[in-house]
């Protein structure tokens, strides 16, 4: 365990220094660099320094936007720098003129601008549907993301919604069909990874789900569900150690639901024990009995799921968890 406690620092602090780059040291090389600028300004062209500085932070904050955005597609790209104009020239003639009424013109319109394009970006027939599925009536949110899907063929959430449903019914073919496309069309999405790798588990095929889930975390680490996915699937591969990394991540997170608490613990622990590390086991194992109640959530789940490949090994993970539990109630008493 010596070693996983050395990577998980290493992470950690590879984390605090990427935090450390976007929250700290970015605003302060951006503040230094106008202020910079307004010395030379004053220096060089006094006569014209409220104008000189105006424009200068407009670049600078453009620039800002240009470099940030610089993983979108050139569509998304353009669309953000006409969308910031507003806010971003409000902005600058509240920092020249020490008033706030431009700024908070400027945002409130940047914000109306996002609120109107999202509302007639997004179709109809995708809002009606995504209600449909939120609703658990799947049949009828199919028919309506189908005619999302004919009105709007590049609108990628489409294709991750119709992904869900097929997930849901256990289709998993067309799931992962479905889950590619809505990735071609947005490389960054990385819910779509988190589709992608359910399916990719409910099929046994936990090379290509580790795969998927990677990607996912590269887009959004330190995402606790996404920890535990991946742990499972090296758990799986009988990949111990980077399980049992994945895992002790997952339980510093938070998980959305009492059942992945419950999940995570128990491969944990079967992990360590793998490694026969005892010692942090058993902390596990006291984490296990904590999430107790998760268990007859997840024994109803699965007994309601239809056949896929990974079910048999759920289940017979959920009868040793069951076995695990009651023994630890019995050392408890």
């Amino acid at each position: 365990m010596s070693e996983i406690n050395q990577k998980e620092k290493k992470a950690a602090r590879r984390q605090v220094r990427n935090q450390m780059s976007s929250s700290l040291l970015l605003p302060i090389a951006l503040g230094l660099t106008i202020l910079l600028a307004g010395i030379v300004v004053a220096m060089f062209a006094p006569w014209s320094f409220q104008n000189s500085i105006a424009a200068f932070i407009v670049l600078v904050l453009f620039g800002y936007l240009v470099w940030s955005t610089r993983g979108a597609t050139w569509k998304l790209r353009v669309l953000a720098l006409v969308l910031a104009i507003p806010a971003v020239v409000g902005i600058s003639l509240s920092i020249v003129g020490g008033s706030l009424t431009e700024a908070i013109v400027g945002v409130g319109l940047t914000a109306v601008l996002l609120i109107l394009l999202r509302f007639f970006h997004t179709p109809v027939s995708y809002r009606v549907a995504y209600n449909y599925f939120r609703g658990n009536q799947m049949q009828k949110a199919l028919e309506m993301i189908n005619k999302s899907i004919n009105a709007r063929p590049d609108f990628w959430e489409s294709y991750q919604l119709r992904s869900l449903i097929y997930l849901s019914q256990m289709s998993l073919d067309h799931a992962e069909r479905d889950a590619l496309q809505a990735l071609e069309l947005n490389p960054k999405a990385h819910p779509v990874y988190n589709t992608l790798g359910q399916a990719y588990l409910a099929q046994a095929r936990f090379a290509d789900a580790e795969e998927a889930y990677s990607s996912a975390l590269d887009l959004a680490p330190g995402y606790a569900l996404y920890l535990y996915h991946l742990g499972l699937c090296e758990y799986r591969r009988q990949d111990f150690e980077e399980s049992a990394q994945s895992f002790a991540a997952a339980s510093r997170g938070t998980l959305p639901l009492i059942e992945y608490d419950l999940q995570n613990a128990y491969y944990l622990t079967c992990s360590l024990e793998e490694l026969g590390d005892e010692e942090t086991a058993a902390a596990a194992r006291k984490q296990m009995f904590k999430f107790r109640a998760g268990l007859p959530l997840i024994q109803k789940q699965l007994a309601n799921q239809p056949n896929y490949p990974h079910l048999d090994q759920m289940r017979a993970d959920a009868d040793d968890m069951e076995q695990r539990l009651v023994l630890l109630g019995e050392d408890s008493i």
